[in-house]
């Protein structure tokens, strides 16, 4: 399936979360989710197979930490394997009918990026290549670089998969509550304005934009209604069940029922969003709530 074509079908359907789901099926704090692909496949598959019975049409690999700027230094996988065994279980989920973008998420060093830090952008373009080209290489039907909070490290990750393969690329921001005084003046945590990430995105060759994760959830259609007064291109979302709270045993608990993630999908519909799903905390109950919300 082709990405311009499922969207001129109707929006699609996005997955939900990845690690609290491999939580509940016995992934342990410290180990990461990305070393289950080759580790305990079946149950990576498990979570796949779980989203597309409840509606989704398009799944993400679960690589959002297998590159080589995230990995632990003692990672006994390479970013070449663990990518390539999370798109073969990807891809047997997903058959011809529903689209798997390869995930790639933010370095978790933006603050060493210039002019904050002294790394140079040269070891992020590496990194975010290694990881594209394998996924690209795998057979992803699109790459999707998501949860990025740092325009900087947002435009190098998607430069690299225009000038190294041949997949669209979506990119996703994750966005900071806006101050009580300025409601609408919605930016990253790194202060960037969204007309500059709408702009310089587009103009790099981005074929999709939107948001996931961060502080916003009730905002998430606000925030589209901006994102569709400022560009034409397709809008993605994945909203998160609620703003965690971390219990006595130190777990983020997500409370937002599937009712009501279903009805800001609804919302998100109306103000222009065309790929909708879920981000930390959600399960396929969600997904399945948005599904026959839409």
């Amino acid at each position: 399936m082709e990405i311009d074509k499922a969207i001129k079908d109707g929006i699609v359907i996005c997955d939900g979360a990845m690690g609290t789901e491999l939580q509940r099926r016995g992934l342990k704090r410290g180990e990461t989710p990305d070393s289950w692909n080759i580790t305990h496949p079946e149950q990576v598959k498990g979570v796949h197979q779980d989203y597309i019975r409840a509606g989704s049409n398009a799944i993400l690999t679960n690589t959002f930490g297998a590159s080589l700027m995230r990995l632990p230094t003692d990672s006994q996988y390479s970013v070449q394997e663990l990518n390539q065994a999370a798109v073969k279980n990807a891809r047997e989920c997903a058959g011809d009918d529903v689209l798997v973008f390869g995930d790639i998420g933010p370095s978790g060093k933006e603050d060493q990026l210039p002019p904050y830090g002294t790394e140079p952008e040269s070891n992020y373009y590496d990194s975010f290549k290694e990881q594209a080209v394998v996924l690209s290489d795998s057979g992803v039907d699109a790459i999707m670089v998501e949860t990025m909070s740092n325009l900087t490290e947002a435009k190098i990750a998607v430069k690299v998969v225009v000038e190294n393969t041949s997949k669209p690329v979506l990119c996703s921001m994750a966005f900071a509550r806006p101050p009580a005084s300025r409601p609408e003046d919605i930016r990253t945590a790194w202060g960037d304005a969204l007309s500059d990430i709408i702009k310089e995105l587009t103009e790099l060759g981005v074929s999709a934009l939107g948001s996931n994760c961060g502080d916003l959830v009730e905002e998430m259609p606000l925030l589209a209604a901006k994102m569709r007064d400022l560009t034409e291109l397709p809008l993605i979302f994945q909203v998160n069940a609620g703003r965690p709270k971390v219990d006595d045993q130190y777990r983020s608990i997500y409370s937002l029922e599937p009712e009501g993630l279903a009805e800001i999908a609804l919302q998100l519909k109306e103000a222009g969003a065309n790929i909708i799903g879920g981000c930390c905390g959600t399960t396929p109950a969600h997904i399945a709530a948005i599904r026959e919300k839409l």
